[in-house]
């Protein structure tokens, strides 16, 4: 899940000038947070082409604000990590704490929930969610891999910039981490990571043209495998048949144009709002389909439960925005922008080097 908002006063410095209001990054990433929902309420299991779509911008945006911003400030790597763990902590331990609260309010709460010491930690900072025996909040388990991405990402946005071909080693490093017990590391999603970065480092803009084929033609498969879908929505049947892991991962691809394109187009604050709340959906949404039941009924009392929980998921994700995390976010974004390194005039710079 990409939490890819720059500090304050920088954010329109990083955003180009595209003025395709079609193609709004804040929507896409509200669109990819509903995607989610989908898999988690239905049988439409689109959610893992979701998370690798916004692997792909975090590792654009990730590079596009090292660039542009926290390479200037005072110990960079220091300051980036800081800034990244302040972002994303915040929010995601109070949904945890939202999360355990429904879970003991309905009487779900498990005993024995592994190492305390582990969940405490990863219930707050994240890293390591992703291997918990038990987790409270289970689309957690992508902030771990972003958290992780973090801490390796000056790294590979140096050696990516530098060479695209440092692309075909994300992609190996990928395929080969399973098979070497890393399954429970960044290290599968890398070549998504990598991709954004590539695309950022190297000015990969895609044509307004590619973009909107990608579009349409994640459109035409998604309408091919809509038939699967419903040619399956028998309710004794619990798999979700429509959408295989490979074909997320080929929907993912498939999108991966659009989604870049998306990046290059102008976004006011009402769309940035959206993709701050965007997160807050994505978060919230498990535990309150949890507590409402989305699944059990028939089709019309299911499609109701969804409905009322999607109204309670917007409604809190805006009251969670506005009152806990864009006061938290301002916060952070004036210590960013404090030590930020005032560029050198240019006759100051002659004078030196004369």
């Amino acid at each position: 899940m990409v939490v890819a908002d720059a500090p304050s006063g920088v954010w329109e410095q990083l955003m180009s000038v595209g003025t395709d209001k079609f193609a709004l990054p804040g929507a896409l990433r509200m669109a990819l947070a509903v995607s989610v929902f989908l898999h988690h309420t239905t049988k439409f299991n689109l959610g893992m082409s979701a998370v690798l779509i916004f692997f792909v911008l975090s590792g654009y945006w990730v590079a596009t604000m090292w660039e542009k911003t926290y390479s200037r400030t005072t110990w960079s790597y220091f300051t980036f990590l800081v800034s990244r763990v302040w972002r994303v902590t915040p929010v995601f331990a109070l949904c945890s704490a939202i999360a355990w609260t429904l879970l003991w309010w309905r009487g779900n709460a498990p005993q024995d929930v592994g190492g305390l010491i582990h969940q405490l930690f990863s219930n707050v900072m994240i890293l390591g969610y992703n291997s918990l025996s038990y987790q409270a909040n289970v689309p957690g388990w992508s902030l771990d891999m972003e958290m992780q991405f973090y801490l390796v990402a000056p790294i590979v946005i140096f050696l990516v910039s530098r060479n695209l071909y440092v692309l075909i080693g994300c992609v190996a490093l990928s395929l080969i981490a399973p098979k070497l017990g890393g399954s429970a590391t960044v290290l599968p999603f890398l070549y998504f990571f990598g991709i954004g970065v590539a695309a950022a480092t190297h000015d990969l803009k895609p044509s307004r043209r590619l973009a909107y084929a990608s579009l349409a033609a994640s459109v035409a498969v998604l309408f091919a495998y809509g038939f699967v879908f419903l040619e399956n929505l028998d309710p004794t049947q619990t798999a979700a048949v429509a959408f295989s892991s490979k074909a997320n991962l080929f929907i993912a691809v498939l999108m991966t144009p659009w989604a870049i394109y998306t990046t290059q187009q102008k976004s006011g604050s009402t769309d940035r709002m959206v993709g701050d709340m965007s997160y807050i959906f994505y978060l919230l949404h498990w535990s309150v389909i949890g507590a409402i039941g989305t699944g059990g009924g028939s089709y019309t009392e299911r499609f109701l439960l969804c409905a009322e929980a999607i109204a309670i998921i917007v409604a809190g994700s805006y009251f969670i925005w506005l009152l806990f995390d864009r006061p938290i976010s301002r916060l952070r974004g004036a210590w960013v922008s404090r030590r930020r390194i005032a560029a050198e005039p240019a006759g100051a710079l002659q004078t030196a080097m004369a």
